[in-house]
C-alpha cells in the first residue's frame, strides 16, 4: 500500500467536507472553518490497490455574503445564497496515473494531472423546525479543454443532514457522472501499443454514464470549536467505463474510500 500526502482522486474531497463542513445546530448559519482529514481509496479510478494519504479542506463566508469552499482536490466559489439558489466557477485537481503498483496497468499509458475548470449550480434547503436539517443538491460541469482529455464532465449530487443528538448528526448523498467520449479513452481506454506491452486487448471506449456514487457520515462535536467526523463513500463505475479491461481484469468496478476528519470552526 502506498503512502501520499494528498489522497489522489475527487470523489476522496468527500471525507473532509462530511466531516467538517456542518454545525450541530443545523437551523443556524454554518460557521467558517479549516480542517484536515486523513483516508484511503484505490491508487486510480477502477484499480484495487490501494493508497493512504491526507487532505486540507476550508469553509469561509466573505464579507460580501459569498461562499468559499475548498475540499482537497475541489474548489468552488458561491455567488448566490448560503441558502436557496447557488451557483458559481469551480476547480478540479484530476490527479493522473502513472508509476501504478499493477505491473500490467503500469504498461498501458500514462495519464498526467491536470486542472479542470467549470461551473456549478445548485439549491440548499436548511428546515428550522423541531427536527432540523439540510437537503442540497448541485450540477457541476468541468472540462480541462484538452489538456489531458477532451470533452468534459458533468455531476449531480445531492445530501442531506439530520441530527441525532444535540452533538451528534449524521449526513448521506447520492450521486452519478456523465463524461465524454475523450475522458474515457484517456483513463480507461487501451491503444494498440498499450496492447502490445502489456497483453491487455485494445478498447476504444465511448461516452456516457461513468459512475453512480453514494455515502454516508458522521459527525461529533467535540467542543464548541472542534469537529471530528468519519465517512465511508462508494463509486459503481459503469457504462464503457466500467467494461474497460484495465477494470475488468485488473481492477474492479467497485471503489470504496473512507476516512475521517477534524476541523477548528472560526469566526
Amino acid at each position: 500500500m502506498k503512502v501520499f500526502k494528498v489522497i489522489t482522486g475527487a470523489c476522496t474531497s468527500f471525507v473532509l467536507s462530511s466531516a467538517c463542513a456542518s454545525p450541530v445546530d443545523l437551523s443556524n448559519a454554518l460557521p467558517n472553518f479549516f480542517g484536515v482529514g486523513i483516508g484511503s481509496t484505490t491508487e486510480y479510478a477502477g484499480g484495487k490497490d490501494r493508497i493512504v494519504g491526507v487532505l486540507p479542506g476550508m469553509r469561509y463566508v466573505t464579507s460580501g455574503g459569498h461562499l468559499f469552499e475548498w475540499y482537497g482536490t475541489y474548489a468552488q466559489y458561491n455567488f448566490g445564497s448560503l441558502t436557496g439558489f447557488q451557483w458559481g466557477p469551480a476547480l478540479a485537481l484530476r490527479l493522473g496515473r502513472r508509476n501504478v503498483d499493477d505491473p500490467v496497468v503500469s504498461q498501458v499509458h500514462d495519464v498526467s494531472n491536470t486542472l479542470e475548470g467549470g461551473g456549478f449550480a445548485g439549491y440548499e434547503y436548511s428546515h428550522a423546525g423541531d427536527v432540523p436539517y439540510r437537503l442540497r443538491g448541485e450540477v457541476t460541469v468541468v472540462t480541462n479543454a484538452g489538456a489531458v482529455y477532451t470533452g468534459a464532465r458533468v455531476s449531480v449530487n445531492t445530501s442531506a443532514w439530520f441530527p441525532l443528538h444535540t452533538r451528534v448528526f449524521i449526513g448521506g448523498g447520492a450521486g452519478a457522472t456523465w463524461v465524454s467520449g475523450g475522458f474515457n479513452e484517456t483513463y480507461y481506454g487501451v491503444t494498440t501499443e498499450d496492447a502490445q506491452n502489456s497483453g491487455l486487448p485494445v478498447f476504444n471506449p465511448g461516452g456516457g454514464l461513468n459512475q453512480l456514487t453514494g455515502w454516508i457520515a458522521g459527525i461529533y462535536q467535540l467542543s464548541p470549536k472542534w469537529y471530528a467526523g468519519a465517512m465511508i463513500y462508494y463509486q459503481r463505475l459503469m457504462g464503457d467505463s466500467a467494461a474497460s479491461p484495465i477494470v475488468t481484469q485488473r481492477g474492479t468496478r467497485n471503489q470504496l474510500t473512507y476516512g475521517a476528519g477534524i476541523a477548528y470552526a472560526f469566526q
